[in-house]
């Protein structure tokens, strides 16, 4: 009698759970939503680090133009295999599983130090990747202080993979959207983005542009507070 006590108070106290997490499921969707407008996705840059500047011309229900100043990256490929001694050019990271996690343990591990000068560098936003196949890569932005020129930045041990890049600016059409910025996700922004530029009468894709994802946050930021981007460049139609 007492072991079915038991079952039935296990049993209701399983049961009386299932509504408490239902409600937190749900008031996340609620937060998410209410706080994925456009106005709203700014808050949730981190606070303290550098991103590229920009100013927006440009405002659609779905996405908006900017025009970018120019900055420097520094980027990596992606499908490429690290060198067996990585552990000299690359940042040890807790999670070695994640998507990109080698290309990201190389950019880190030349942004905190691991270049010929020894010289260690603040951490910027976002991250950004673009490119399909063998041709992928992701890349940090460059603290500001090589904004104006790359060759003053730090040069990457010869056998890090890393390379450093001037980035124009100039105008990219932006989509931005919370969650986690898994393949399905990315994909039904990025359509989103090409289907509302082929209807706008001010903006088209400029030739050869391809779409970039930039991501803002840690991975132990929760969905609701995180920012991503699908972008690409654009020109004046006409």
């Amino acid at each position: 009698i007492a072991e079915e006590e038991g079952n039935i108070e296990t049993q209701g106290k399983k049961k009386s759970r299932v509504p408490t997490i239902r409600r937190l499921e749900k008031a996340a969707r609620v937060n998410t939503r209410s706080s994925s407008k456009i106005e709203n996705m700014a808050t949730r840059i981190p606070q303290g680090l550098e991103t590229p500047n920009y100013s927006v011309v440009t405002v659609r229900p779905t996405y908006e133009v900017r025009k970018y100043d120019p900055f420097s990256v520094c980027s990596v490929s992606m499908s490429k295999p690290r060198p067996d001694n990585r552990s000299e050019t690359d940042a040890k990271l807790s999670n070695t599983n994640a998507m990109g996690a080698s290309a990201f343990g190389a950019l880190a591990g030349y942004l905190f130090g691991k270049n010929k000068q020894s010289t260690a560098m603040k951490m910027t936003t976002p991250v950004l990747s673009a490119g399909a196949g063998d041709n992928r890569q992701m890349s940090f932005i460059l603290p500001s202080d090589y904004w104006a020129s790359v060759d003053r930045a730090p040069k990457p041990l010869d056998n890090s993979g890393v390379v450093l890049k001037e980035e124009s600016g100039g105008e990219r059409a932006v989509v931005m959207f919370g969650g986690f910025a898994g393949k399905q996700n990315v994909e039904k922004r990025t359509t989103q983005l090409l289907a509302g530029l082929e209807k706008d009468k001010e903006w088209a894709v400029a030739d050869d542009a391809e779409v970039t994802l930039a991501q803002y946050n840690d991975p132990f930021t929760p969905p609701w507070q995180r920012l991503n981007e699908v972008s690409i460049a654009v020109v004046p139609r006409g």
